[in-house]
Formats: C-alpha cells, sequence, structure tokens
C-alpha cells in the first residue's frame, strides 16, 4: 500500500487553510476544520497525512539515511560540490538539513495529533478506528524518537494546535520524552495488526511497533539515559518478533534490496519500509532518492534508461575490511564498477577501496520505465529481521552473557551471508562481534552514527576513522569531515528559526 501516494491524492481535502507563524517550524502548521474527520474515508486520508513523512526525499525516502547519516566509521560523503552540512558535520543552527529535519518530524507529530483528537468522534468500524488509533500513536511515538536521537531535550506537545498562540514551549527532558514514546508504542502494539496478517511492508504491524521498540530500549540503555534495565526490555521486544513465527531472513542477500527497488512485497524480512512510487512524473511526485544519490556511480547520458546515480556514499576502508571475502554482502553493499557516459560498467581497481559507492540500491533493477534523472520508486528499509536479529543477540549478550541464544540470532544472520557459524564465548569479545556484525549488515541504512553514540563511542571512533583514512591515503576531504566530530556532534543544534520564534528555547551544549 503505497501510504504516502493515497495521502497527497486527497491532501486538499485533508487541511484547511489556517495558518501558524511560529510553532515549532518555519512554514506553517496547517489547522484542521471542524467539519472534517467525519467519516473512514477522511480518517484514512489522514493517517496517510501522519505517514506521508517517512518518504519525503528530506526524510527516509533520501537525506536521512544519504546525508544525515554519511559520515561513520562505515562510510563517507564522496560528493564534493556541498560545501556544508552534517554530512561535513561543519553545519550550525542554520543549516538547512537541520532546520527541515526538525520541522518534518514536527509536522508529523502535528498532523497525528490532530487525528487523534478527532477520529474518537468519527462515524467509523470500531475496530478499525483502534487500528488507526494504533498506527497514529506509533507514528507520533517514532517521529519523538528520532527527534531525541538527534536534538536531545525537545517540546513534548501530545494536544494539536488550535490557535496561533501555543508558541512558546519549554524542552522536555529527554528521559520523559522516552516515556511518552514508550507508551505510544505500547498502546500501538495492543491496537495494530499482526504481520501475518497485513502481508504489507508499508503500513504499520504488530512487528514494526515491537522491532522499534526493542531499538528504543537499546538506545535508552546506552548513551546519554545509560539505563541499562532496558536490555532486558529490548531483550523482550525482539524474542517477541522471533517467536512470532512471522519473519524469516530472505535466503539470498541482494534480493532484498532488488525487491525495494521493484516495489516486491517482502515483510518476511523488510518488516517496515518508507515507500516511495513512480518516477517524479506524475501530479504526485512521490519519487525519492534511495539509488540515486546514494547508489552506484553512473554518469550514463541516457538516464532515462540506464539510470543516473551520483555515488553520493561510499565505503571507508575499514567497512570494507571488516568483510570476510567469503561474504556474499561485501560486492552487494559495496560497488565493484562505476558507470561511464555510455552506461557501460567499468570495473573499480582492487587497490582502489576508497572509490567505492554504496551499492544496496542499483538503478538497473528499477522497473519503472522511463527512468528519471533524480528519482526513484525504491522504497527505504526502517526495520528489517536481520535487525531485529542483530538487537536480539545484542540485549541476550549485555543481560546473560555470550550465551547459546544469543550466538544462535548472531549466526543466524552470518550464516545468510555464506559464512560459518561464530563461537565467541566471552560477552566483551561478543559484544565487539556483534558492533561489527551491525556495520557488514545494515551498512548504508542510516543506523550506523546512532549506533556508535549509543554505544558511547563515537567521538572516539570518528577520530580513528579520519587518522585511518590519512593513513591510507583516503579522500583528504573525508578524513577532514570525520576530524570535525567533537562532543558537540552527539546532538544537533536546535534550529536558528525555532531559537528566535520560541521564547522559552534554549539552545543545545556547544553550539
Amino acid at each position: 500500500m503505497k501510504r504516502r501516494f493515497l495521502f497527497l491524492a486527497s491532501l486538499i481535502a485533508m487541511i484547511a487553510a489556517g495558518s501558524c507563524k511560529k510553532f515549532l517550524e518555519e512554514s506553517p502548521t496547517f489547522l484542521v476544520r471542524d467539519n472534517y474527520y467525519l467519516n473512514d474515508q477522511e480518517v484514512t486520508a489522514a493517517l496517510n497525512g501522519v505517514y506521508d513523512i517517512l518518504s519525503q526525499e528530506t526524510m527516509w525516502g533520501g537525506q536521512i539515511p544519504i546525508r544525515h547519516n554519511a559520515t561513520t566509521d562505515e562510510s563517507y560523503f564522496s560528493y564534493q560540490t556541498f560545501p556544508t552540512g552534517p554530512f561535513r558535520n561543519n553545519h550550525d543552527p542554520s543549516d538547512t538539513y537541520v532546520t527541515t529535519l526538525w520541522r518534518n518530524l514536527y509536522t508529523g507529530i502535528e498532523r497525528a495529533n490532530t487525528l487523534l483528537s478527532k477520529i474518537d468522534s468519527t462515524n467509523m468500524d470500531d475496530n478499525r478506528r483502534s487500528i488507526v488509533k494504533g498506527e497514529a500513536l506509533f507514528l507520533r511515538g517514532f517521529y519523538y524518537f528520532t527527534l531525541v536521537q538527534y536534538f536531545g531535550d525537545v517540546p513534548l506537545k501530545l494536544t494539536h494546535s488550535e490557535s496561533i498562540d501555543e508558541l512558546d514551549i519549554e524542552r522536555t527532558p529527554v528521559k520523559q520524552v522516552y516515556e511518552q514514546i514508550i507508551s505510544d508504542m505500547k498502546e500501538a502494539e495492543s491496537r495494530v495488526q499482526p504481520a501475518a496478517v497485513i502481508k504489507n511492508s508499508g503500513e504499520i504491524s504488530r512487528s514494526a511497533v515491537r522491532g522499534i521498540l526493542a531499538r528504543v530500549y537499546l538506545t535508552m540503555a546506552g548513551a546519554p539515559l545509560h539505563d541499562t534495565e532496558k536490555f532486558k526490555d529490548a531483550l523482550e521486544y525482539a524474542k517477541k518478533i522471533k517467536e512470532s513465527g512471522d519473519h524469516v531472513l530472505n535466503p539470498v542477500y541482494k534480493t532484498i534490496f532488488i525487491n525495494e527497488c521493484q516495489d516486491i512485497e517482502d515483510y518476511k524480512e523488510c518488516i517496515w519500509e518508507a515507500e516511495c512510487k513512480g518516477a517524479n512524473e506524475d501530479e504526485f511526485r512521490e519519487g525519492g532518492r534511495i539509488g540515486n544519490e546514494n547508489g552506484v556511480l553512473c554518469r550514463a547520458n541516457s538516464f532515462s534508461v540506464v539510470g543516473y546515480a551520483y555515488g553520493f556514499n561510499s565505503t571507508t576502508y575499514k567497512l570494507f575490511n571488516l568483510f570476510n571475502p567469503l561474504d556474499v554482502r561485501r560486492d552487494w553493499a559495496i560497488s565493484t564498477y562505476t558507470m561511464d557516459t555510455a552506461g557501460v560498467k567499468k570495473s573499480i581497481a582492487a587497490t582502489n577501496i576508497y572509490g567505492r559507492n554504496c551499492a544496496k540500491w542499483r538503478r538497473e533493477y528499477e522497473l519503472v520505465s522511463p527512468k528519471n534523472k533524480n528519482y526513484t520508486p525504491t522504497n527505504f528499509p526502517m526495520l528489517r529481521y536481520a535487525d531485529v536479529l542483530l538487537m536480539h543477540a545484542e540485549a541476550e549478550n549485555e543481560v546473560n552473557g555470550a550465551t547459546p541464544v544469543a550466538l544462535g540470532s548472531l549466526n543466524l544472520v552470518r550464516n545468510r551471508a555464506g559464512l560459518p557459524d561464530t563461537t565467541i564465548a566471552d560477552q566483551d569479545g561478543l559484544r565487539l562481534e556483534i558492533r561489527n556484525e551491525r556495520a557488514r549488515e545494515l551498512c548504508f541504512e542510516g543506523l550506523r552514527r546512532h549506533d556508535l553514540i549509543r554505544w558511547g563511542i563515537y567521538v572516539q571512533t570518528m577520530q580513528d576513522a579520519a587518522d585511518e583514512i590519512v593513513t591510507m591515503k583516503g579522500p583528504a576531504y573525508a578524513a577532514i569531515n570525520a576530524s570535525n566530530v567533537s562532543q558537540r556532534h552527539l546532538l544537533y543544534p536546535i534550529p536558528q528559526v525555532e531559537m528566535s520564534l520560541n521564547k522559552k528555547m534554549i539552545q543545545n551544549p556547544y553550539w
């Protein structure tokens, strides 16, 4: 189900023309008319609007994995035209990427709050009402989770805006925001349907809720909260998915990403996806940038046939060498070729590690024709079963040590890659192996930066990455981008526009 497509088809009917100059975003907040949300059709349109945020090219349909998470120990931003941004770690409170991220997340929250405030008075089936409420609650919780990961303490607002006077809101401590996130997601868990019933990666299933809850708890167990009791909760929720029987690893790693290029349903592996649609040339303009900005470098003149790609994201020496040469993931996740102006593949020299792009999503597999130079129909994985297994292994190891249970989940992921079981018997050794396995399995999927932060090793890891780039004679600018990281980069700055409009807002440390 292409949620975002359905939303835009009814956008004019969904929102009213009211304006709010200042609440938590640069552009106006839309205020709802009292005569909307009267039936199932209107509620569905409103719910699709809450989903709509996910797939926008400035969000998970493009910039979050490609630009916000470009510079880690597994990847670097290999396009020099843009001089400033989070991918250079030289951004500031006026940065467009930072401001847009803040604005979009609060837009999604405002839409969810509006829907939740109206749905109980809507004329619709009670079971359907409960499901919609669950999906809206989950998405509100997920948007707040994203906010606290990037910004720390943020204003917690749980009602929709009735007046432009609702402007000045204090930042809520991270711990309190997490309490609301968990409350929203746990209620959602009881309302949404099992994945085996939905059979659709674009719609929030019970597995999606449980998997993101496991991610939330792992984050809380690490920095900055260090609430290590939450490892037990993460273990519980990952275990629920594993024991549900609804999910299994796709036996062929590359097929996961080919399916996303071709909009082939694979909910057993891809539990939750941000969905894009078409070539961005119809009235809905629903294409994203997955495979275009972060695909295998292709300078083809006939891009409508071959598929143009900029190669923004490239591998580090560290990531490439984390792979065993027999690991089937390496030469799929990391390119072995580029494509010239004629669309002909040119092999990359074996010694040219830094010249290798992210290659998970390849434009040659798109079915939409003709192709657009800059937009693709490719979906993005928000949560995969492989991630759940690795979270399960991590939480089990932290709670009980290097048990057969932890090794079992880890080895399922390794075996799919063509690797034998690991038999690491100590907790510290298994902890390191799980962290490395997350890089191998989930590289370029926008998770590494937050993993490094919650593990408390982000700043040191990036300094080490910079040193390695210099030692291995990688691009000088990539070393600078990594070496720019300091304590202040653990959080983004609060956008300048919000600082100027919200009189109760306080800036993050070091900014």
